[in-house]
């Protein structure tokens, strides 16, 4: 009887990267027991490079065996692209061997394969991909299988700031009279709350106005309120948030908000 010779080893981490299609695969496995996946992983974090998934292939010969491959892929969902579609990255879509050669000449051999992926995108689901293939003596393919893991949701759990809205109001009265209050709601769109958060104002004809947000909750919102000189039609005014971008927040391309000065409210006709 042959004896049994195991073979796990744990693959090299790859970085995911840009999104390409991936192909399609529907060949079973010669025999059920000699192709698995197990033992996925899902490890959710708010530090991106943090962010994990991984998946342990198991694989044993067919008759005839010479030498046996798997080639993993990383497959990703989201919103806004709901069709799976293969992640690339460093050992991803390529053809492993054992580092023992001679792996699967025997009955009893086995091969465990551990494949993590690191630096995952969200918001997104992931799930494996992973192929199967024995050859013979003389590189013919003897059989192929493809197994996929469950799915493994990653949540953005970074703040997201963004600038709802700006509503001026004139000063009547006290000894800002004749200025007008700029308020600006800066919201969260994130998980994650952030503080303190830096405003600044500017209307295009002075020198900007800086003001502090102690802290904006996950999925609230909250007031800045800024003192400045009355806007005259044709001016711009602008609010950013977060200017030098230094809170760890996932898109910067909603900081700001820019609107013209809006025109004063008719007097009333008698």
């Amino acid at each position: 009887m042959s004896s049994k010779r195991l073979l796990g080893i744990g693959a090299a981490v790859a970085c995911a990267l840009a999104v390409g299609s991936g192909p399609a695969s529907g060949q079973t496995s010669p025999t059920a027991a000699n192709d698995q996946l197990r033992s996925l992983v899902c490890q959710k974090a708010l530090d991106p490079p943090a962010r994990a998934v991984s998946i342990q292939a198991v694989m044993r010969p067919v008759t005839g065996t010479s030498r046996m491959e798997m080639k993993f892929e990383l497959l990703r969902s989201t919103r806004s692209h709901p069709r799976f579609a293969s992640v690339r990255g460093r050992g991803l879509g390529s053809w492993i061997s054992p580092t023992d050669p001679t792996l699967g000449q025997q009955a009893g051999d086995v091969w465990i394969l551990t494949h993590p992926v690191v630096n995952l995108g969200a918001p997104a689901t992931y799930k494996f991909r992973v192929t199967f293939k024995w050859l013979g003596s003389d590189g013919q393919t003897l059989g192929t299988a493809t197994q996929s893991s469950p799915a493994c949701y990653q949540p953005e759990m970074r703040a997201d700031l963004l600038v709802r809205s700006l509503s001026v109001t004139p000063i009547t009265s006290g000894p800002s009279a004749g200025k007008s209050a700029y308020t600006a709601v800066i919201g969260n769109r994130g998980l994650t709350g952030a503080g303190p958060v830096p405003v600044e104002f500017a209307d295009g004809a002075t020198t900007p106005v800086s003001g502090t947000i102690a802290w904006v909750g996950p999925k609230s919102s909250a007031r800045e309120r800024f003192v400045a000189p009355a806007c005259t039609a044709g001016t711009t005014l602008t609010v950013t948030v977060d200017p030098m971008q230094k809170i760890d927040e996932y898109d910067f391309a909603n900081n700001v908000l820019t609107m013209p000065c809006p025109a004063p409210a008719a007097a009333p006709t008698s």
